[in-house]
């Protein structure tokens, strides 16, 4: 009997954990190095991927001369992405270059406030003193950066808004932006562990198998292993305007996850999407191409292929209503797995919302189904699931972000060995404080605990880890 409950435990490693590329379980957050690199994200964990669109749009409007148009969409997302130096430095300039000194000033302080050296938020706090007529402030803000040794072309702009502060004239507004510019975001991190369950297998060695009515040990490497591990990884979201409601998107990621001494559940995914995005200052419609493999031990585990659609609205101010959906198969790659290829469908609907400025709350409910096309003993499986999370700023560099998810799923055919159909229960949870330590390098330690519980015993277990990521962005 070792035979066929080694490849039931096994199937727990690879589907569990590779399940999640393909959104069929968006219900349960990954561990913080996931096999899959989180391929196919909801909407609620893709807020760089929105923010890169939005930027793209408002540059579209402002290469345009339609100033006041991005400064109003930018304006309209302010609840979402006030904090985000990015976002507050395209808010400032709009503002600046649709006559609203005023606020143009409030969005750069934020900006300096995370990053005293952002030349390009220095300047054009300069030029919002000139439009605001607070001549002595342009003037010490424009010789301090001429202090700073700037390059040729910079030095002559800075030594002509000192002549115009000198000469106390108000600046007049410039163009920002060069048009169909592609926008990206990505981010590289390296990661150290510990967790107690590298396989995700059960604690115990020993099975009770009714239809024999005899008691199995499972092979040592079914059984839970403790283990030190690190990893990196990283990756890119890009959007290129075609007009001021429609972009191209796309993005790539990738993972890799290696344990100390259990180097045969070694963990890394690749992924890649590609799709159209249609928005309006209130409505954002995602649909993408998306597609993954996943790497176990070395080797090429698992493949997913799908079709995604999001939607997001905002209804208020800080307020944002979610809907996703994706379809697609999953293959597995070596020849005793692939009795648990699947073709599946996933739905869900979220909400998010903002408070106290720059913290944030969601919650998600998502249902799926997976169709068997490979023959798995358990047969389809149907699942249902929430998840919860907020991310709150405790101090001006401190960040702390939780979450918590269940899901539950009900498979179709009758186990002849188990004597039952299968059901699990699944629960995580996850907390991280975050230390940013500049405005794009920052330091999390992470704590998650899953927890699976089935009528079947050989598909329950226990993991606990730990990790420290150092994490940075790059625009």
């Amino acid at each position: 009997m070792r035979g066929p409950h080694k490849i039931f435990a096994h199937s727990i490693i690879v589907l569990t954990q590779a399940v999640f590329a393909c959104g069929a379980m968006a219900a349960e957050p990954a561990p913080p190095v996931s096999s899959n690199s989180e391929l196919a994200r909801t909407p609620a964990s893709e807020p760089r991927a929105a923010l890169a669109e939005l930027l793209a749009r408002a540059r579209s409007l402002a290469s345009s001369g339609r100033f006041l148009d991005a400064y109003t969409l930018l304006a309209g997302a302010e609840d979402a992405y006030i904090g985000i130096i990015e976002f507050d430095y395209a808010l400032g300039r709009a503002a600046l270059d649709a006559g609203h000194p005023d606020k143009a000033t409030l969005a750069l302080y934020r900006v300096l406030a995370l990053d005293p050296n952002h030349a390009g938020a220095l300047i054009d706090m300069g030029r919002a003193y000139l439009a605001l007529g607070n001549f002595e402030q342009a003037r010490a803000t424009f010789e301090t950066l001429l202090g700073l040794d700037p390059p040729p072309a910079i030095r002559a702009q800075l030594q002509a808004y000192l002549e115009q502060a000198r000469q106390e004239r108000p600046v007049r507004p410039e163009p920002p932006a060069e048009p169909g510019r592609l926008s990206q975001h990505g981010y590289l991190a390296a990661v150290f562990g510990r967790s107690s369950n590298v396989n995700q297998s059960p604690g115990q060695p020993l099975v009770f198998v009714p239809a024999f009515g005899a008691t199995f040990q499972l092979s040592d490497q079914n059984v839970s292993k403790r283990d030190g591990f690190a990893g990196l990884m990283g990756g890119v979201d890009a959007s290129l305007p075609l007009n001021d409601s429609y972009s191209i998107v796309g993005g790539g990621e990738f993972a890799e996850r290696r344990n100390n001494q259990e180097s045969a559940f070694n963990l890394g995914g690749l992924g890649a999407r590609l799709g159209i995005a249609a928005a309006s200052q209130t409505q954002l419609l995602r649909l993408q191409w998306l597609a993954g493999r996943d790497y176990l031990g070395g080797s090429p585990s698992r493949d997913m292929n799908a079709l995604g659609l999001d939607y997001a609205r905002a209804v208020g101010a800080g307020t944002q209503l979610l809907a996703f959906t994706q379809a697609g198969r999953l293959r597995y790659l070596p020849l005793e797995l692939r009795i648990f290829d699947a073709d599946f469908l996933m739905l869900g609907i979220g909400v998010s919302r903002k408070f106290a400025r720059e913290s944030t709350a969601f919650v998600t409910v998502s249902t799926g189904h997976q169709n068997d096309v490979g023959g798995n003993p358990s047969g389809d499986k149907r699942q249902i699931g929430m998840r919860v999370g907020a991310d709150a700023v405790i101090l001006p560099r401190l960040r702390l972000m939780g979450s918590v998810a269940w899901e539950r799923g009900q498979y179709s055919r009758f186990d002849p060995s188990f004597l039952a159909e299968r059901r699990d229960w699944l629960r995580s949870y996850e907390l991280a404080l975050q230390y940013a330590l500049g405005p794009r390098l920052a330091l999390r330690f992470g704590l998650a605990q899953t927890n699976q519980r089935s009528n079947i015993s050989i598909y329950e277990f226990d993991r606990a880890e730990h990790s420290i990521m150092l994490r940075y962005e790059f625009p």
